[in-house]
């Protein structure tokens, strides 16, 4: 598991809501803490769309790119919210990628305007091999780095 703080929470919050940096993850579920609490969950209803739209190869989450307005305008306003909470995962073509890998999460935390990071897969079977993890540790760690996103490296 990796885990990191992101230095300029403004910037990266920009980057989040209103830009498109992270619309290829699949968004699995979120919280959200403003003048009340909102749980939202990132499973697609397969019953909303048509048998064409079906066909198409939907992913069962969504993406990012869907859900941000929606989470957008939940949290917009004067106040800053109490906590945001979203869970992603790299997408499941990408995660073919990763031996042994079901999902590749990222986990991002704001609270107490402070945001923090996390990393951490899922595997298929049971293995003490740990380089699935470490292939995914990296490509978050490149992912901020090509878009610009400091980060401090939390202690293990």
């Amino acid at each position: 598991m990796l885990a990191f703080t992101i230095n300029d929470t403004k910037s990266f919050m920009a980057l989040l809501l209103k830009g498109d940096t992270f619309d290829s993850f699949l968004f699995r579920q979120g919280e959200l803490t403003t003048f009340a609490s909102f749980v939202i969950e990132g499973k697609r209803n397969m019953d909303f769309y048509t048998a064409e739209e079906q066909e198409q190869g939907l992913s069962r989450f969504v993406r990012w790119e869907e859900m941000r307005p929606f989470v957008f305008h939940a949290i917009k306003g004067n106040k800053l919210p109490k906590a945001i909470k979203l869970v992603f995962s790299l997408s499941e073509e990408k995660t073919t990628n990763l031996p042994n890998t079901k999902a590749a999460f990222l986990n991002i935390l704001f609270k107490d305007n402070s945001i923090l990071c996390t990393t951490a897969i899922s595997q298929e079977t049971f293995s003490l091999d740990k380089s699935p993890e470490k292939l995914w540790e990296e490509y978050v760690l490149k992912f901020f780095k090509k878009n610009g996103i400091g980060i401090q490296l939390q202690e293990k």
